[in-house]
């Protein structure tokens, strides 16, 4: 008997198309949904239900709160004026609750310094040995600091990069891939694992020490 696991969704302010959204609704099942200030519009219209509502709510109408508030869902308020992003506080919400997986979507968008604090949030799952993705219509970016595979016929789209994450990536080997990696120091500044390919049914990615940025990608 398999074990289900305990996955959490949070929609947060950024670009979301409703066509993506409807995809991801579909290919996965979550435990715990968790809307973010403006995220809560998307939640509302496709009427997800939601389990907490976290923010300092600067761009979500008073309208849409009040409706919520009538349903008695948790709503964690927060000053407009802070230390951490709404986004963080409902990254640090789904680990305090407990969750084996978060996935992330309108994590990115037109805002480039929010795309980047993002990213930056997935080290936090990472330090906690929860596995954590931001998803877009383009995107599947996720930290690893251990080696793994990657099954061809699960992948997000056609190509896959590779950036060294918060310092250096050691011995850096690909199997599998259309130009694979004997080991390598893989520095910040180095374009080397962009637009990467996998060939074989299963590409290894391995590494003896740092934490690798990965980019599974569709044009």
């Amino acid at each position: 008997m398999s074990i289900k696991e305990n996955r959490t969704l949070i929609i947060t302010g950024g670009r979301i198309e409703d066509e993506f959204i409807k995809k991801i609704l579909e290919s996965n099942h979550y435990s715990m949904i968790i809307a973010v200030d403006r995220g809560l519009e998307v939640a509302d219209r496709f009427g997800l239900p939601i389990d907490y509502i976290v923010g300092d709510f600067d761009s979500t109408s008073s309208f849409l709160l009040d409706k919520y508030r009538e349903k008695q869902i948790p709503m964690k308020s927060f000053p407009v004026e802070k230390d951490k992003s709404d986004t963080h506080l409902a990254v640090e919400l789904a680990l305090n609750i407990g969750t084996d997986a978060i996935d992330l979507i309108g994590a990115t968008g037109t805002r480039l310094d929010h795309t980047l604090a993002n990213l930056h949030l997935l080290l936090i799952p990472l330090q906690n040995k929860t596995d954590a993705f931001i998803l877009d219509s383009h995107n599947k970016i996720y930290l690893k600091q251990d080696s793994f595979t990657i099954d061809k016929n699960r992948q997000y789209g056609d190509y896959i990069s590779f950036l060294p994450f918060h310092g250096d990536v050691h011995d850096l080997r690909l199997e599998g891939f259309k130009y694979p990696l004997p080991g390598i120091l893989l520095t910040a500044g180095d374009s080397l694992c962009i637009s990467n390919e996998i060939m074989d049914e299963q590409a290894i990615v391995s590494f003896t020490d740092g934490i690798l940025a990965v980019f599974e990608t569709r044009d």
